[in-house]
């Protein structure tokens, strides 16, 4: 079987664009080019990967599933350059970070300049996306954040919070002056829901109908930060993530406790091969933001610095250094100690 790299490129540029048109500005070639590279390709591997709908292609199950494997070789091909330069100049590899979109908002952006005003790592940041497939294999990232359950990976899952979500509201909405807010008085107002394929969609829907007022949203997304974005525009009032909507508070959005809690896990995704110390830092900085941002809206488990530790140190033995949880060292940002409780703090 014969395949290509400037193949797998034109591939993954249609998949960006749509269109082989689009494509052409990324891999630099004529239409005609594309279309012929994207027929070898095909013909190569034996099944389709696009159908037509017009001027645009839709990729097929198998077209999403071959994607899902070469995005990530793709991806550390274009970051050779950076790689040889690190090498070059003697610097350390980067610590690559991956995260869902709603975290992205907030709780990665602050946990990235934490780590990096304190030691001075380097990042490359990448998004994580549940509806394309098995997402992340161990030769892509290091460390991703996630809601969980997250079933589309083969890195190691570990939790380490769970954090309730809250009322996002308009700052001059009459139920802003509320402390606590009502799943029934959110369902009376216009409502900006989350997609019914989000993670938190079927738990708000169970708790609206357990309470006999089912929400009929007016505007429906599968991005939380959109719908904060629509509160802020005074459109209508939402249920959000409280690390998401505390970005959103000098935009006039308030966020207010629901007098039945609805709660989301946050987990960590690791690679077993990453450098351990580099991910318990990491770590760390994550759920000090998470608690330094959401307050007593998360409870975290103290546990989850040990079972990535131990994890990883079963699955790779390591001489005493990097990678050896004994040389983490509290100064750097790490616990020196760890809790064998898994309950709140």
């Amino acid at each position: 079987m014969e395949i290509r790299l400037e193949w797998l490129k034109a591939f993954r540029a249609i998949m960006q664009t749509g269109t082989a048109t689009g494509a052409t500005a990324i891999v630099f070639r004529t239409q005609p080019q594309v279309s012929r590279m994207i027929s070898g390709l095909e013909h190569s591997l034996g099944f389709q990967l696009f159908t037509r709908e017009g001027r645009r292609l839709i990729p097929t199950v198998d077209g999403l599933r071959f994607y899902s494997h070469i995005e990530p070789l793709l991806s550390n091909f274009d970051r050779l350059p950076g790689f040889a330069e690190d090498i070059k100049e003697k610097r350390g590899r980067p610590l690559v970070v991956a995260a869902e979109p709603f975290l992205l908002g907030n709780l990665v952006p602050s946990s990235v300049e934490s780590m990096y005003r304190s030691e001075g790592t380097k990042f490359a940041i990448d998004l994580c996306v549940r509806e394309i497939g098995l997402w992340v294999s161990r030769s892509n990232v290091d460390l991703a954040i996630v809601a969980l359950p997250f079933t589309q990976t083969d890195l190691e899952q570990f939790s380490f919070a769970e954090v309730e979500l809250v009322a996002t509201i308009p700052e001059a909405h009459p139920l802003a002056s509320k402390e606590v807010v009502d799943i029934t008085e959110l369902a009376s107002q216009p409502f900006i829901a989350l997609r019914q394929t989000t993670l938190l969609r079927s738990q708000i829907d169970v708790a609206a109908v357990g309470a006999g007022k089912p929400f009929r949203p007016i505007i429906e997304t599968g991005s939380g930060a959109t719908a904060c974005e629509l509160v802020a525009r005074g459109v209508g009032v939402s249920i959000s993530d409280p690390i998401l909507a505390s970005s959103f508070r000098d935009r006039g959005v308030v966020a207010r406790r629901l007098t039945v809690p609805l709660k989301v896990t946050y987990g960590f995704l690791v690679n077993p091969s990453a450098a351990l110390t580099q991910i318990l830092q990491m770590a760390h900085h994550v759920v000090d933001t998470a608690i330094s941002v959401a307050g007593d809206l998360v409870t975290t488990q103290p546990s989850v610095f040990e079972r990535i530790a131990g994890a990883l140190a079963h699955q790779k033995p390591g001489a005493p250094g990097d990678d050896d949880p004994s040389s983490y060292d509290r100064s750097a940002g790490g616990p020196d100690t760890f809790d064998d409780d898994d309950g709140p703090v």
